[in-house]
């Protein structure tokens, strides 16, 4: 079933949410959606990124440099519209971001340990985004999990599912189990103060 569209006035307000993302985030979408629906797919998602009124040009864009942050939204929004996808393909495009993604991969040296990717965690997060802050709160090594929270980050819901899938694949790089998940316990948009990913494996 497809999503309902979005009207101009929601593109607009996305479009004044502050902060900066990464050039790489596009490129990612990219990769996902040729690997998916091939090249008839990226051709659609152009159509729908120019029909918004949107200057992202995804075959582009640079890895480094700065864009706004609604473009990410906008960019996800336009591919839910397009496929009809739904939150649990918005999560699948999160798990896969990371290998499209040359930024991990420079910190793939990094990936020794969970807890020391981890605790470098806020690292990553800060080469990706100019609003935000992720916190790594810790592992229980006894009851096998660990807690991220994601403060000062309330700029769409549709980000939600994109990082709880991209946050299980960092920790699908380094944990040696075979049953890994995660859960966002908390979200600013049910109005807890941040929001609130746990990853248990087994």
């Amino acid at each position: 079933m497809a999503n309902s569209q979005i009207t101009k006035e929601e593109i607009k307000k996305i479009m004044e949410v502050p902060g900066k993302v990464r050039g790489q985030v596009f490129l990612t979408d990219l990769g996902y959606v040729k690997e998916k629906k091939g090249q008839k797919g990226v051709e659609l998602l152009k159509k729908k990124i120019k029909e918004w009124g949107i200057p992202i040009d995804y075959e582009k864009a640079k890895p480094m440099e700065w864009y706004p942050a609604g473009f990410r939204v906008i960019s996800l929004l336009a591919i839910k519209e397009i496929f009809g996808w739904g939150d649990k393909e918005i999560f699948d495009l999160g798990n896969n971001a990371p290998k499209y993604s040359f930024i991990v991969k420079i910190l793939m040296k990094y990936f020794l340990s969970f807890e020391r990717s981890s605790k470098e965690s806020p690292k990553y997060w800060e080469k990706h985004y100019t609003v935000g802050k992720l916190e790594f709160c810790g592992i229980n090594e006894k009851e096998k999990y660990a807690i991220y929270r994601l403060k000062g980050f309330k700029i769409h819901p549709v980000l939600c599912p994109l990082y709880a899938g991209y946050f299980l694949r960092i920790a699908q790089y380094v944990l040696k189990s075979e049953k890994i998940t995660i859960k966002e316990t908390k979200c600013m948009f049910k109005g807890d103060p941040y929001h609130e990913y746990v990853i248990r494996w087994k």
